[in-house]
């Protein structure tokens, strides 16, 4: 608390609802964004409740923002499949990391039909056959994360599932889907070898450049392989903060079925964009670049529009 406090007196100067609005990440989740909030009106003495998302129910949050950037990841694997003609329907996706995003992967894919059956931590990596598809193998993950995120061996220890030791479940072959979902850099070039030597067709990066960039152009050009970059994938947690502040400029707190059809739509929509640029300028079904087109043309065009040059 008396670090967020302490960042926040030195923040709050440069952000607002017409700003820049801060969002939670890696390491900072509710308690932070709610010692951080707290600060900020203290300091602005002003309810602008727009300033931070990820925020607590109770003073302007939205539902399922924790949970929005993996299912978002999800709605956008829905439409890649779709694309190949292929649903989502019994596949089994491997993926890095069990927090939020990760989490919300588990709990989307579940409800659609499919089933996480590998996922790693900082200690090693879980298999488990049968997938994290319960109630009661969800709600463990949260506990046993909230009482000691460095290590999923518990899961393991509780369900009598495979535990592997100080790996990552990169190269594993009964699997349908690739999502690395921790952390910058986890697939180098070793793993991505790995992954392409596998034989799945689909890999769908979910964390924030979670693929070096040597490894990502390698995967590229496997020409059995799908790959979709982050800054597409991972765009439902941004967007999901835009929609917390729709709702507090609005004074209202939409259900979870509205702002999980608005993100479903969202995501349909940017994974449209990155197709069609890629279309556009001839290079195919090209998501990567459909991506970096689509967004550099947004801000370019933008820019030219308000003379800024």
């Amino acid at each position: 608390m008396r670090f967020c406090q302490s960042f926040m007196t030195a923040l709050y100067r440069y952000i607002g609802p017409d700003i820049d609005v801060p969002a939670g990440d890696m390491g900072v989740g509710g308690r932070e964004i709610g010692y951080l909030y707290g600060q900020y009106r203290r300091l602005k003495g002003v309810w602008e409740n727009g300033v931070l998302t990820g925020k607590g129910l109770s003073y302007g949050g939205s539902l399922i923002r924790p949970e929005a950037t993996g299912y978002g990841a999800v709605y956008y694997l829905q439409e890649v499949l779709k694309h190949e003609h292929d649903t989502i329907e019994g596949k089994k996706i491997a993926i890095s990391g069990y927090g939020n995003v990760g989490w919300g992967i588990m709990k989307k894919a579940a409800q659609l039909g499919a089933a996480v059956t590998y996922f790693a931590g900082p200690d090693g990596y879980i298999h488990d056959p049968d997938g994290v598809i319960t109630d009661e193998k969800l709600n463990f993950i949260l506990k046993m994360r909230a009482e000691d995120p460095m290590h999923c061996k518990p899961y393991a220890d509780k369900f009598g599932v495979e535990f592997v030791p100080g790996a990552k479940c990169w190269g594993v072959k009964d699997v349908d889907i690739y999502m690395p979902a921790a952390m910058q850099n986890d697939v180098r070039m070793e793993s991505a070898e790995k992954i392409a030597a596998s034989g799945v067709k689909y890999y769908i990066e979910v964390a924030n450049m979670p693929t070096t960039n040597d490894a990502l152009n390698y995967l590229r050009q496997q020409k059995h392989m799908i790959v979709a970059p982050s800054k597409a994938v991972n765009a439902g947690g941004v967007g999901v903060s835009a929609l917390e502040m729709a709702q507090n400029s609005e004074r209202l707190v939409w259900t979870a079925e509205e702002v999980d059809a608005q993100l479903h739509k969202m995501m349909e929509t940017i994974h449209r964009m990155s197709a069609e640029a890629a279309e556009e300028y001839g290079l195919g079904y090209d998501l990567v670049a459909g991506a970096n087109i689509a967004g550099f043309k947004k801000v370019a065009e933008a820019m030219m529009e308000q003379g800024c040059f």
